[in-house]
Order: structure tokens, then C-alpha cells, then sequence
């Protein structure tokens, strides 16, 4: 396999509706040097008819009809919201190959083990090629504040003088940003520099052994040298949020839709976000309606303010 066919990649998954009890999900995987979206799954669990027979199954009328409608049947997720991701991501890897001839041989995600675990046991190019993480430093940034006001809760620390929220906000922030200013080195990430920290009389409080002991924990488990070497490079998931919200915007996640207007909405998402509304125009061309001047040039209008932006 040449060098070049082996490309990085960042992927994420997004629900129709907030929390674990989506019924449509979409996965999208994303060049990460093209910065395109080059794959994408939409995963169903449920079906209108199915849920229309489901108490009809043991007669002859259920088999009649299934015989008929399993081709046509919209649900291809068994499980979880939460693991339509994973399941997409499986299928998305497994047919690399076949569909474009290509292998991704860096795999940049949010920190969900259980996607990378599944790619892992996959193991999609064998032992010729094994698929490494990288860690997209905005969401490894957002582990900070969570284990901050964890411990805050738990040990009782909040109040004046110490773990307020101004103080977690800036040990997130700064802890964050020696990331970000040192995206080449694991020992740059690690050093204690002054220029990315809150000036020491903001943090006065912090600087109490009470304190001090229950922070220390933190800093160590979120200073490993293999967390770190995931962030080198600097890769960020920002591309796959922006897609995310280009689809969310076809379907409002406010209002009902089903399978197929998400479908729809996940693929025109991906061409604006590939090619702008260019992409709209050979939709239309497609289904052989006319395209007039006047949606030409706000196709072309449209495009060029989305290049400034």
C-alpha cells in the first residue's frame, strides 16, 4: 500500500435529538487534510411499519407483509443511540477499501473509547496496517472542567477563596492552551510556563496544600505521556461540528422528521460543506429542473461569501 493512500481522518457522530434516546443518528468522516467529508452512515432504529405489526408477528398476514417489506424496511440499527456511532464507524473503515481504495491509518476522535476499541478489534487492514488515535485537543481541553468541579463537590471546595468558577474556567482555559501552543512537543506540554497560566495572585487560593492535594491527582492523569503524544499535531474535531450543524439545519432537531429527510439533509449537508451551493445546482440538474440566473448567482454569491468566511 503506497504512503500516500493512507490517510488521516477525523470522525464523530451526531443524534436527531439530545441525550441517549435518538432514533436517527449520522456519522460523518472527514479528511482531515482535504477537509472534506469523504464517508457517511445514517442509522435508523425504527420503522413505522414495523412498529405497526409488531404485535402481528406470529400470523400469516405478518409473513405476507414482511416478505414484501424487508428490502424496504427503514431500520438498520439494532442497539443504543450511542452505538450507532460505533456501528458506523465500523462500516464506514470495513469498506475503505472497496468503495475508495484507500486505508485511514490515523484516526482523529473525542476521546470515546468505545469507537476506537470497535476500529481496534476490527482491525480492518490486518497486521499490514494498524490504525493509530489522535485526540482532538478541544475536547480533551473540556476534560479539565469536569474533574474540577467533580472534586469541588466531593471534597467541598467551593466557595471564596477556593474552587470558584472563575478559577476552574481558567485552569481549563490555560491547561488548554498549553496544549495548543506546544502541538509539536510532549515535554513543551508538560512544562510549567507562567505566560499560559492565570497570574499567581488570581490563583493565591489554589496554592493551599488542602487544595493542592486534590488538584495534583488531576494534573497527573491529564498530563500522561500517552494522552499527550494522541495531542502532537494538533488535530481538532472542528470540521465535523460545523458538518454536523450544516445537516441539523436541512432537519431542525425540533421538529419531526424521519429517516429519509434526515437521509436527504445528511447528503446535501455534505455537498454544501464539500463544495458550497455549487453542489445544489447539480442536485437540481439532476432531478432536471431548470436552474435559473437568478439562483445561479445566489449559488455563486453564496459560495464566495462562505470562502471569505
Amino acid at each position: 500500500m503506497k504512503e500516500e493512500k493512507k490517510f488521516s481522518v477525523s470522525g464523530d457522530g451526531t443524534w436527531k435529538k439530545r441525550g441517549f434516546k435518538s432514533l436517527y443518528g449520522v456519522t460523518t468522516l472527514i479528511g482531515y487534510y482535504s477537509g472534506k467529508v469523504v464517508d457517511l452512515v445514517v442509522k435508523s432504529s425504527y420503522c413505522q411499519g414495523c412498529t405497526f405489526w409488531k404485535n402481528k408477528t406470529h400470523t400469516k398476514e405478518y409473513e405476507e407483509w414482511f416478505e414484501d417489506h424487508e428490502e424496504n424496511c427503514l431500520k438498520n440499527h439494532e442497539g443504543s443511540a450511542g452505538k450507532m456511532e460505533v456501528d458506523s464507524m465500523i462500516e464506514i473503515f470495513s469498506r475503505s477499501e472497496e468503495k475508495f481504495g484507500v486505508r485511514y491509518g490515523n484516526y482523529i476522535g473525542d476521546g470515546n473509547s468505545k469507537t476506537f476499541k470497535a476500529i481496534l478489534e476490527l482491525s480492518p487492514y490486518g497486521d499490514e496496517l494498524t490504525v493509530v488515535k489522535s485526540e482532538c485537543i478541544g475536547h480533551v481541553e473540556k476534560r479539565m472542567g469536569p474533574r474540577l468541579r467533580n472534586v469541588r463537590k466531593e471534597k467541598k471546595l467551593s466557595g471564596r477563596g477556593k474552587l470558584t468558577d472563575k478559577v476552574v474556567k481558567k485552569l481549563t482555559k490555560y491547561y488548554g492552551l498549553s496544549i495548543q501552543r506546544n502541538v509539536n512537543s510532549v515535554e513543551n506540554m508538560k512544562k510549567r510556563d507562567y505566560g499560559y497560566f492565570p497570574k499567581l495572585e488570581d490563583l493565591s487560593p489554589l496554592l493551599h496544600k488542602s487544595i493542592q492535594k486534590h488538584l495534583l491527582p488531576i494534573y497527573q492523569d491529564l498530563s500522561r505521556d500517552d494522552l499527550l503524544k494522541r495531542c502532537l499535531g494538533g488535530h481538532t474535531q472542528n470540521a465535523n461540528e460545523s458538518s454536523n450543524l450544516t445537516i441539523w439545519r436541512l432537519a431542525p432537531k425540533h421538529l419531526h422528521s424521519g429517516l429519509k429527510i434526515v437521509e436527504i439533509s445528511a447528503y446535501i449537508a455534505a455537498g454544501i460543506f464539500n463544495d458550497g451551493f455549487s453542489s445544489i445546482l447539480r442536485i437540481m440538474n439532476a432531478l432536471d429542473i431548470v436552474v435559473g440566473t437568478n439562483c445561479r448567482v445566489f449559488a455563486e454569491t453564496s459560495d464566495e461569501a462562505r470562502i471569505v468566511r
